[in-house]
Order: structure tokens, then C-alpha cells, then sequence
């Protein structure tokens, strides 16, 4: 009797053991079934786009997101395959326009990086050149100084093409304050070689207010460039640009002009009354602007008041 039992109840282990494996087998065949749906679903549409490692990264990734979704989907209570394969593959929308779009994307970030790539070919080979050109006089003609500069030059020249095309590439997105800053930086390179050039190979003694200058001519491209982007702070910047124009002017002629002091100090006067005018002539113009715009605001309303004698009835 004891015996009978025990091969009961083995048979009857063997039995649920068989039942777990064919369950597992079922759910196992169930996910790479879906699995290998969901794969063939996008090598289909992945064929339609060029063949890049950044396709099939992206390809990749959307088929993690659709199992992910299957998941979830079966999380709570979706059994049927079909459905869960369609509800999932409805959420990529338009899946050709994306990968339309995608490979668009692709091609403008190639561009850039093509460009990029030749801009800076195109500086170091503008330093190269110019070292080679140094070395050459210096090796030939024995004039190690100061035709150095040849090679600072070349530097400048270099960081100079760099930083315009970087200035470029932000204005065309329309994001102005790094291109205000590209070209400041380019101008100071200038000054700093102007300076250099003066001091080192012509022996001007005044060679330092090349430094000077710089500050007007800095405010003044700021303001051009404040004016051309139609900045909010463009009307602040034209009379600070304005003043400090007058008194680098002043200085620079009370150095290099005898007796020029005075009246020469008339000139940052002169500055300040037009900074003044500039002022005065742009709060006229806002308050003319504001005027207008609550005249036309309180015609419209009396318009609309006016509507009711003819349109409110008292029923």
C-alpha cells in the first residue's frame, strides 16, 4: 500500500513537472515569437534609410522600446499576440516619416562635422604655413626677430578663422551673444598683433594706444551687431558707445596733439549731450508708440460699446 502511494505520488510530480516545462516552453515561444515580430517589422522599414552605425544603434533602441511595451502591456491583462504587437507598433506613429526625419538629421549632422573638420584643416594649415614661412626667413636672411611675428600671425590668423566660422554657424541659429563674443575675441587678436607690428618692426612709440582704439572700436562693432540683431539692449549700447568713442578720441588726440587738452575736453561733453539727444529721442518715440497703441485700445473698445444700442436686447 505504502509502495502504491509513492508511485502516486511520483507520477504525479512527473505530470506537474511536464506541465511547468510545456507552460515555460508556451511563454518562452510566446516572447521570441513576438521578439522576432517585432524584428523583422523594423529591418523591414530600416531598409528603406541608408546603412549607419547610427541607424542600427537607433534600431536597436526602438526594438528594446517595443519589447519594453509588450511588457507592459501584458502587465495588464493584454494576452492576445496580435493586438499587443499592433497597440505597440502604433505608438512609433509615423514610423516612415520618423525615419525620414532621422536620416535628415543624419546627413545636416554629417555637414556640420565635414565643415568643422575642413575649417580646422584650413587654420592649422594657415599656421603651418606661415611657421614654415618663419622659419624659412629666419634660417635665410637671419632675422629670427622680429619675424616671429610671421608665426604669431599665422596663430592669430588661425584661432581667427575658427572662431568666425563658430560665429557663423551661432548666428544662423540665431543665438547672437556667442557670436558678439567670437568676434570681440577676434578683434582683441588684431589689436594685439597691430600693437605688436607697430612696437616691434615700425618703432612707434604711441604703438599702446592701439589699445585704446580697440575699446571704441569693440563698443562700436557690439552696437552694429546689437542694431543688425535688433537686441533689446541696442538703444543702451549707442549711447555708451557714443561717450567712450568721445573720450578714447580725446585721449588718444590729447597724447599725440600739443595744446589739444583743451578745449579738447569739449569733445567727451559733446558725447555725453549726444547720448542725451539719443536718449530723449528714443523715450519720445516709446511714449509716441505707447499713445498710439491705447488710442487704437480705447477705440476699439468704445467701437464694441458703441455695438450694444443696436445688439443687447433686455430679454
Amino acid at each position: 500500500m505504502q509502495a502504491k502511494k509513492i508511485v502516486i505520488q511520483c507520477n504525479q510530480a512527473q505530470t506537474n513537472a511536464y506541465i511547468l516545462c510545456k507552460h515555460c516552453a508556451r511563454k518562452c515561444k510566446r516572447k521570441y515569437g513576438m521578439k522576432e515580430r517585432f524584428k523583422k517589422y523594423l529591418e523591414e522599414h530600416f531598409k528603406k534609410i541608408a546603412p549607419t552605425q547610427a541607424a542600427m544603434e537607433y534600431r536597436k533602441a526602438l526594438l528594446r522600446q517595443l519589447l519594453d511595451r509588450e511588457q507592459e502591456l501584458r502587465i495588464k491583462g493584454v494576452t492576445d499576440d496580435n493586438l499587443i504587437f499592433d497597440m505597440a507598433v502604433s505608438e512609433l506613429g509615423d514610423f516612415d516619416q520618423t525615419l525620414a526625419n532621422f536620416e535628415q538629421r543624419q546627413i545636416k549632422s554629417g555637414e556640420v562635422k565635414r565643415k568643422v573638420s575642413a575649417t580646422s584643416i584650413c587654420a592649422a594649415a594657415i599656421v603651418a604655413l606661415l611657421t614654415i614661412v618663419y622659419l624659412i626667413v629666419g634660417a635665410v636672411a637671419k632675422i629670427w626677430h622680429p619675424a616671429w611675428l610671421i608665426m604669431v600671425g599665422g596663430v592669430f590668423v588661425g584661432a581667427s578663422v575658427l572662431l568666425i566660422y563658430g560665429a557663423v554657424r551661432f548666428a544662423a541659429k540665431k543665438k547672437f551673444i556667442p557670436v558678439r563674443i567670437f568676434v570681440a575675441i577676434c578683434e582683441v587678436l588684431l589689436t594685439v598683433f597691430v600693437f605688436l607690428l607697430l612696437q616691434l618692426v615700425f618703432k612707434l612709440n604711441g604703438a599702446w594706444m592701439s589699445f585704446l582704439a580697440m575699446v571704441a572700436v569693440l563698443l562700436g562693432v557690439d552696437t552694429a551687431i546689437a542694431f543688425g540683431t535688433n537686441s533689446k539692449i541696442k538703444w543702451f549700447e549707442l549711447p555708451v558707445f557714443i561717450e567712450v568713442a568721445a573720450v578714447m578720441l580725446y585721449v588718444i588726440l590729447g597724447i599725440t596733439v600739443q595744446g589739444i587738452w583743451h578745449p579738447g575736453w569739449l569733445m567727451c561733453l559733446a558725447g555725453v549731450v549726444c547720448a542725451l539727444v539719443q536718449l530723449v529721442v528714443v523715450v519720445v518715440k516709446k511714449a509716441k508708440a505707447k499713445n498710439k497703441k491705447e488710442k487704437a485700445s480705447l477705440e476699439d473698445k468704445n467701437e464694441k460699446e458703441d455695438q450694444k444700442y443696436w445688439t443687447e436686447w433686455d430679454d
